[in-house]
């Protein structure tokens, strides 16, 4: 593979550990603090039952004039959020309410007498509550049986501590993505649960290339230290890590400028784990390693001394 970056470079990543683990902590407490202020909103229809209405205005409209709207129309309950950040598109999400076709009948007497012609329903979408429940935690269980077998593909074909850092750093990963997406006004729906799980076989390629590596390497020296032979392996592969997620990113990206709908949001979600993933593998994965490695080695000493002299 053409070098993008020199394998011969020598970026001390590991000196900036400290620091990134900081800003992680601070990014994680944040998406988990927006994931709980969002309440049940931030579920889409897939996931928490009931109608969803896409609405177009002929005109842009304010979210909270589409709100008053409905509420003088006896839908005051109606969830609203503008649809991909367009201020001429909406989201009308109600609860379970009755049958389809009166639900729509109601909703639509309500959007002409508040605007006229102006608006205009262009898709109707309905779960059940049971059924969105069932999907919610079918995708939690989904989510949790991909990160234990990434644990042990990872800890047989290498070691427990390089195991234990890429769920840490999967976890890490799905958990911002998360968070960047529903601060970007998207609602959480099958294709969230699509994203997660291609972000969590796609960030463990980087790990499995890294350490790699690092094993070799290991195999070369007797006596190493294990922070200087992380740092090596990342700087050694940086070129292809770089090619590979910029390609991906932007394949990403352009689905997400002419994509609509579900690919949309599919594509969002890659794109920011994708960035994510890049990130975790340097300053997630390899950090938590050589600090496991570094409490191992104390230990594994004080038994080659013990059965030294055993021998003796």
């Amino acid at each position: 593979m053409k070098e993008l970056i020199s394998s011969k470079v020598n970026i001390d990543f590991m000196g900036k550990r400290s620091i990134c683990a900081l800003l992680s902590l601070v990014l994680v407490a944040f998406s988990v603090y927006k994931f709980i202020q969002a309440g049940d909103a931030k579920y889409g229809t897939d996931f928490s039952g009931g109608y969803e209405f896409l609405v177009t205005f002929s005109g842009n409209q304010d979210s909270q004039a589409v709100r008053n709207g409905l509420a003088s129309q006896q839908l005051a309950d109606a969830r609203v959020q503008a649809f991909q950040g367009t201020s001429n598109q909406y989201s009308i999400r109600l609860g379970e309410v009755g049958e389809s076709s009166a639900v729509q009948a109601k909703v639509s007497n309500a959007l002409r007498a508040a605007f006229g012609e102006a608006a205009k329903i262009e898709k109707t979408d309905y779960v059940g509550p049971t059924v969105g429940s069932e999907l919610r935690r079918s995708a939690l269980i989904a989510v949790a049986l991909s990160l234990v077998g990434i644990l042990l593909y990872i800890a047989i074909r290498f070691e427990f501590a390089i195991g234990v850092g890429s769920i840490v750093a999967l976890a890490h990963d799905v958990i911002i993505t998360t968070g960047v997406y529903i601060v970007s006004g998207h609602q959480i729906g099958m294709a969230t649960l699509a994203g997660a799980l291609t972000i969590v076989g796609y960030s463990v390629n980087d790990t499995v290339v890294v350490f790699d590596r690092v094993r070799e390497e290991r195999k070369k020296r007797r006596n190493y230290d294990i922070a200087q032979v992380v740092n090596e392996a990342l700087n050694f592969t940086l070129s292809r890590t770089v090619i590979t997620h910029v390609l991906t990113f932007f394949s990403a990206l352009a689905l997400y400028v002419i994509g609509t709908g579900e690919i949309k949001d599919l594509s969002l979600y890659l794109c920011a784990g994708i960035v994510c993933g890049a990130y975790s593998t340097i300053f997630i994965v390899a950090p938590i390693v050589i600090m496991l490695e570094k409490r191992r080695a104390p230990q594994t000493a004080s038994q080659r001394v013990t059965a030294q002299a055993k021998t003796a």
